[in-house]
Parts: structure tokens; sequence; C-alpha cells
């Protein structure tokens, strides 16, 4: 995702609010090489977290769901995003307005079905799905994004779509998916439990089985950001 001051898809709106909480629902300690979960008290704390965000969002901004196309959510399971939708969606919201955000939230989530969940970059894979996979987003429309990292953290913004968004995105993305090649449990286990080493320029390399080189380098070799009013 780059980050400028012109964007040809949307704009990162100056209407953050975000929380913490002090809380152990999914931490790795210091000691252990793989992290101690427990998942009915994070997906309270995910869904606890997006309530009160959002009320304490819609108070400062003044603004209601009537003002969002669509909702993006941080997708740890596909599941709990809808369980999100349901907790800040009234029961008693116009009927229109509620089959809009749900039609949109499926087509957000096509992606993160087929890839599942990738951490941070799981409520981008979220937005890159609505945004390839709708038909009814329009330039000018608002997205409600909500971000969560356990521990805990969330924060609630939102992004505008831009003239011309639409000639940027890609409509065969499916056609990655068809091409991966499925692993085996042996291969899997070997790549997932590999100890990665970096040089002293943070980055590293890779040989694959077939001889393949493949890198992976520290992202402020690549990234540049220019902040203006709007990103």
């Amino acid at each position: 995702m780059l980050i400028k001051k012109d964007p040809s898809i949307l704009i990162l709106n100056d209407d953050n609010v975000y929380q913490t909480r002090d809380i152990m629902d999914f931490w790795r300690p210091n000691y252990s090489d793989f992290p101690h979960v427990d998942g009915h008290f994070s997906t309270k704390q995910y869904l606890d977290c997006l309530e009160t965000t959002w009320n304490e969002y819609s108070k400062k901004f003044n603004k209601s769901l009537d003002n969002f196309e669509a909702i993006c959510f941080h997708l740890p399971f596909p599941k709990i995003g809808l369980k999100g939708l349901n907790t800040i969606v009234p029961k008693q919201e116009n009927e229109n307005l509620k089959d809009k955000l749900n039609e949109n939230f499926h087509t957000s989530i096509i992606y993160n079905q087929k890839v599942g969940n990738i951490y941070t970059g799981s409520l981008y894979l979220n937005l890159l799905s609505l945004l390839e996979n709708s038909k009814s987003l329009s330039s000018g429309d608002n997205i409600l994004m909500y971000s969560y990292g356990s521990g805990a953290v969330c924060e609630i913004f939102s992004v505008t779509l831009v003239d011309g968004f639409e000639k940027r995105l890609r409509s065969d993305r499916m056609a990655d998916f068809d091409a991966r090649v499925k692993l085996s449990i042996e291969e899997y286990e070997k790549m997932f439990f590999e100890k990665i080493e970096l040089d002293e320029n943070g980055n590293s390399s890779f040989i694959s089985d077939d001889n393949s080189l493949f890198s992976l380098e520290k992202i402020e070799n690549h990234m540049r950001i220019y902040k203006k009013n709007n990103f």
C-alpha cells in the first residue's frame, strides 16, 4: 500500500479514535516461542472495543452509520466481522441500510476467506476485497475502518474513495488464488519453524526446494511517506 499526498484510490481521513486496554487475550512472553491464546476472551474484547470505540467515534465526529457505504474489519476469521457488524448496527436500524452494509460486508470477506488470518494486513485485505468486488461503490463514498490488535489496542477511522479509483483496481485477483500450490503438512511445518537470520541491514534471503531465490527486506528500504492535510 503506497501512501502519498495525491492518492489515486482513497483518502485516509483525519478522524481516528483509538482505545487501549492492558489485557492478555493473545500474547507471547519473552520466554516462549509461541503465543498464549484465550480465544473466547479475545473475541469478547474485540467486540466490546468495537462497540465502545464506535460510540466515542460517532459522538466525537457526529457520525452515524448512514454516513458510510461499508465497514471493514480486522479479521482473524470472517465470522468475527459479522459479529462486529451485528454489534454496532442497531436492530431497529432501517432495513435498507442494514441490507447495504450486510451485502458489502460479504463482498469484503471474499479474499479473507481464501487467505485466512494475516494479522495487521487482514483489515487491508478486507478493504481490497471490498473495492475489487463491490458493484455499488462510487467516488465520494465513505468506508468505516476498524483495526484491532490483541493486548489490546483498537482504532476506528474512515476513508473516502476518490475519482477514478476503480481504474486502479484488478478484476482478476481470483486467478492468483487459483494458481496457488498446496503444501504438505511437512512442507508447511518446515517453513513455519525455520529461523530467519538477518544480516546487518535487517535483510534475509531464502532458497526454496526448487532452488528459486526470494528475499525479505526491511520495509524502510522501500517505503516513503508523504504527509499533508490528507494522505
